[in-house]
Formats: structure tokens, sequence, C-alpha cells
């Protein structure tokens, strides 16, 4: 009955990615279905390049760059159109009409009124000119010192985008190693159940102490702990790539 149980035991382990990966036998379409035991992950996820380019475009700290760098190309535009704030212009215009009627009388004639229209227009108009040379001379200091920024933002900038690439290069080269790993693991679980059901009738038939079994049994163990921590880590690379080069792969659904 043991021995019935491990066998069944490692048949489960055989089919066991189609369960851990979210991805059900009922689903044969190569499209779904993913095996990290006998399929090649980077033929399911873009290329490097592209998930260089895809992390670059994604990627909120670049963003946040541009964003600096545009805001110090706006202050040099500012700082060169400053010399107008000394120049000042000034006019006024004046619009004035004067009516009047006089009433002039003597004893020798009648009386006669005398009407009067004026109607006057003046403009006036100034330019004037202040030259602060403190300020014409802090002038140009103010034009280097944002060019200065923005050569500053940019290799920054690019500073980024070459650690961004040692990032995704890492990850993705991580993921390669997690998987063979976890291909190697997998192995190495179904050899040491062989093993055990082997040690078990050994030992029954009295071919192998209890500490000979005591051990066989521990390696069992190990194995299945190492098999754990690689599906994890496998796992964990390939979700750390998704958030690094900011797109979803759709490969692995979720972990069970």
């Amino acid at each position: 009955m043991r021995t019935r149980h491990i066998i069944l035991f490692v048949i489960f382990l055989l089919n066991f990615p189609l369960f851990f990966f979210g991805q059900g036998a009922s689903k044969p379409d190569s499209a779904v279905t993913f095996n990290p035991f006998v399929d090649d992950i980077t033929l399911r996820i873009p290329p490097l390049e592209d998930l260089i380019d895809s992390a670059i475009v994604n990627s909120p700290l670049l963003r946040s760059q541009d964003a600096d760098i545009a805001i110090w190309k706006y202050k040099i535009k500012t700082a060169r159109r400053e010399w107008m704030q000394n120049f000042y212009l000034d006019g006024s215009a004046q619009i004035d009409r004067w009516l009047s009627n006089t009433l002039t009388e003597s004893n020798f004639s009648l009386p006669q009124t005398i009407n009067s229209d004026q109607f006057n227009k003046r403009f006036l108009g100034a330019v004037s000119v202040r030259l602060p040379l403190d300020d014409m001379w802090d002038r140009r200091n103010r034009i280097k010192t944002a060019t200065k920024e923005v050569e500053k933002s940019m290799a920054t900038r690019d500073n980024q985008i070459i650690e961004l690439r040692k990032l995704i290069i890492v990850q993705y080269n991580q993921l390669i190693v997690n998987q063979r790993i976890l291909k190697i693991a997998n192995d190495n679980i179904y050899a040491q159940a062989l093993q055990k059901e082997m040690g078990d009738k050994e030992y029954i038939n009295g071919q192998i102490t209890l500490y000979e079994l005591a051990f066989i049994n521990e390696m069992y163990r190990k194995a299945v702990t190492d098999f754990e921590e690689s599906r994890f880590a496998f796992y964990n690379a390939y979700m750390l790539l998704q958030e690094f080069a900011g797109i979803r792969f759709n490969v692995i659904n979720k972990i069970d």
C-alpha cells in the first residue's frame, strides 16, 4: 500500500506544473499552457532588447528626469528674456472739448452773444531704459547655471538608462537561471522519490539499516524543500522582470 502511494505521488509530481502555474490540463493550446519543466521561458516572453526599451519608456524615474530637463530649459528661455524688464514704454491720450457762451451788452447796441468751441487732442508717449549692471551680469550667470543644470540632468538620465539596462539584463538572466534550477530541482525530487521507494522496500527486506533509511528520507525531504524554494524563486524572478519592464507577459497567471 505504501509503495502504491509513492507511485501515485510521483505521478502527481510529473503533472504538478500544470496545477502550480494555474494552467489546467484541459487547455492544450500552446499559447496558454506553460510547463516550466519543459518549455523555455525566453521563447514565451519578449526579447531582451524589447524588455529594455519597454523599461525605459515606462520608467517613472526617467519620466521625472525628463520633466526636470524641460523645467531647466524653460528657465533658460526665461533668463534670456529678462533683459526686456529693463525697458519701459509709457503712453497717454487726452481729448478735451471746451464750450463757452459770452453775452456782450453796450449802451449803443443790442446785446450780442459770442459762442466759442475749442477741441483739443493730446497724445503723450515715452520710452525709458534702465540698465542695472549687476542684473545684466547676473543674467549671464543664471543662463550658464540653467544650461549646466540641463547638462547635469541629461547626464543623470543617461546614467539611469545604463543602470536600468543592467537591471533588466541581470533580471532576465536570473529568470533563465531560476528556471534551470527549477528543472534540476524537479528532476532531483523525482529521483529522490524513486530512491525513497526503493529504500522502503530494502528496509522491509532487511537490506538496509534504519539509519540508512533515515538518511534516504532526509535526502527526500531536502529535495522537496529545494523544489519549493526553486519554484518560488522562479516565480519571483518572473514577476520582478514584469515590474521592471513595465509590461505583463501573461505566461504564468497565478501561483496555487
